[in-house]
């Protein structure tokens, strides 16, 4: 941003910003905004408040005038806002705001208004005086959880901390990334607030205080980092495959159809993505009613190739697209990132590869020809000097992984096994490469969804640079996912015999999963994006679903200066 912006500040953003700075520049100048259930909390509190049959009408009881939903602007002050309630008793007029929660108390044991909330009511005053023309003395400020009204007097102090709140706002208002997180002292807010997930306050820190990127096999967990955000994902991703099958909306549900018959029903609130394979309807009336809950609808072909997804309008936060195009357009920081992102990739392949020979005869460590190999290729990567030959790492590293692959495969007692020599594609041409090709679809639809959501641009990536029409930086937070998620479920299908060749279909030299091998792999899919694992840097637990996300917000934060590297994923 390069000007100042002049739109009046909402006075609650007054309260955010008293309480945290990066709070507000995420929720105000970025436009994030999600819910939790102190927010939900706070909406039903205000039911009455925001009832629209009750703003703007007066009403007289005990000779009190109480009026609701006063929307008050000024032009010199440069804020704006809803006043809870308007009070007027006695010839005096006062704010009255409703808050969630307990009032806090004293340590003489009085209720009182923290700082954040007292600037806010202050605001209120504020603009009463100037749309009335008569002082404000003082307000209240009504507790919902302990049925607590609380005087609040509008000391000069408490005014001028006011101003000084519309003044940094302003400030925040034309950088060109957030604050850093809240200093340790004050690190308790972080804990219930809705944008944690977001904000990354500990993970952010972490990085600030060790700007070097650290092995695998050398992190430890930092003893004081907290998990401030949620271990997996609330909702289940529903695929609908059946041809010739329609989804519509009925009521809170997702009702799946076909010839008129319906087929399942779901709560909507259960969901959190919807996947379509092949000839399936999706009524827009479905469409418009999950894109306002921020449900992505994503579309693959019958053949598995990822088409793209419908989603919500994208984030607000231009500033992180303009950052993107900046750092994606320098050589040097494409290069660091590309390798980052190989030195994880080749990382989780040798751990993969050193696992699933586990049994074999001198399989384990150095003796493993393959693992060796892929190690020698990890003491080279910090020596490359282009993306290109960064690339060229990557292949040879895929040459010695896929030339052992078939040996990770489980030959069944009954002899109608898989047999896996090369990787091919586009089409594939037997059933290992059917299921690969399949796997990584629906981690690019997945990694799609993380970076979209973060607020990048899809298509312009730091490795596959280049690739017109395919989402690039997609492709490249995936890549260091492919041997721990795509591999893995792959792995497990054919091992534990769930998929057999009969799920299997061949046409000339096309090979494809058939609907029945579709519903099984889906299965194993959502069970592998669920398992808990441990980050390597952070050292807390999360489901391989959550890590996508972290992964695309931590380089989002990298990408504007938030923190100095980018640390890919890797297994321990």
């Amino acid at each position: 941003m390069s000007a100042i912006a002049t739109d009046p500040i909402p006075v609650r953003a007054l309260n955010q910003v008293t309480y945290c700075q990066r709070l507000y520049y995420l929720q105000y100048v970025d436009c994030i905004m999600p819910t939790n259930e102190h927010v939900e909390g706070g909406l039903f509190d205000h039911r009455r408040v925001d009832a629209p049959d009750l703003k703007n009408k007066t009403r007289n009881d005990r000779g009190t005038a109480t009026s609701r939903g006063i929307a008050l602007s000024s032009e010199s002050l440069g804020i704006t806002g809803v006043l809870d309630v308007i009070e007027e008793r006695s010839g005096e007029q006062y704010p009255v705001e409703t808050k969630h929660g307990s009032a806090p108390h004293d340590d003489d044991g009085n209720a009182t208004i923290w700082d954040n909330d007292a600037v806010q009511l202050c605001a209120q005053a504020m603009l009463m005086e100037e749309a009335f023309g008569q002082t404000v003395p003082r307000g209240f400020q009504f507790h919902v959880g302990s049925r607590e009204r609380v005087p609040l007097e509008f000391t000069p102090e408490l005014r001028e901390k006011t101003k000084c709140a519309i003044t940094r706002c302003r400030e925040l208002q034309v950088l060109d990334a957030p604050p850093e997180p809240l200093p340790p002292e004050l690190r308790h807010r972080c804990f219930g607030c809705s944008l944690a997930p977001v904000c990354l306050p500990e993970e952010t820190l972490y990085q600030l205080g060790h700007p070097a990127p650290v092995e695998a096999e050398e992190a430890k967990p930092h003893p004081a980092l907290t998990r401030v955000i949620p271990q997996s994902d609330d909702g289940a991703v529903l695929y609908v495959q059946e041809p010739g099958s329609s989804v519509g909306k009925r009521s809170e549900h997702l009702v799946v159809k076909k010839d008129g018959k319906e087929m399942t029903r779901v709560p909507m609130h259960a969901i959190r993505q919807v996947v379509v394979c092949g000839n399936v309807q999706v009524s827009t009336q479905a469409l418009e009613t999950l894109a306002a809950n921020d449900i992505t609808v994503s579309y693959v072909t019958g053949h598995g190739r990822f088409i793209g997804s419908f989603v919500t309008a994208p984030a607000k936060n231009v500033s992180l697209r303009e950052a993107q195009f900046h750092m994606f357009s320098d050589p040097v920081a494409c290069l660091e990132l590309s390798k980052a992102v190989v030195r994880a990739k080749l990382s989780n392949q040798r751990a993969l590869l050193m696992r699933s020979l586990r049994g074999e005869v001198e399989a384990r460590g150095s003796h493993e020809v393959a693992a060796r190999g892929i190690n020698g290729l990890l003491g080279v990567i910090d020596d490359q000097k282009s993306v290109e030959s960064v690339l060229g790492i990557e292949g040879q590293g895929a040459a010695w992984y896929f030339g052992e692959f078939g040996r990770f495969l489980k030959q069944p007692p009954t002899g109608k096994g898989f047999d896996f020599t090369t990787r091919n594609r586009r089409p594939p041409r037997d059933p290992v490469n059917a299921l690969l090709s399949f796997a990584y679809a629906m981690l690019a639809k997945d990694s799609y969804s993380a970076v979209c959501t973060v607020g990048f641009d899809p298509y312009k990536g730091f490795f596959h640079q280049g690739r017109h029409g395919k989402p690039s930086l997609a492709l490249d937070l995936m890549e260091e996912f492919r041997p721990v998620i795509a591999d893995s479920v792959v792995l497990t299908l054919i091992n534990n015999e769930t998929l057999t060749p009969d799920d299997f279909i061949s046409w000339r030299d096309a090979c494809n999963l058939t609907e029945n091998g579709r519903k099984a792999f889906f299965a194993a899919y959502e069970q592998r994006k669920s398992t808990v694992v441990t980050h390597p840097v952070y050292g807390y637990k999360m489901s391989y679903s959550r890590m996508l996300e972290v992964q695309a917000r931590m380089l989002a934060s990298f990408v504007r200066g938030g923190i100095p590297t980018y640390t890919g994923f890797t297994v321990r």
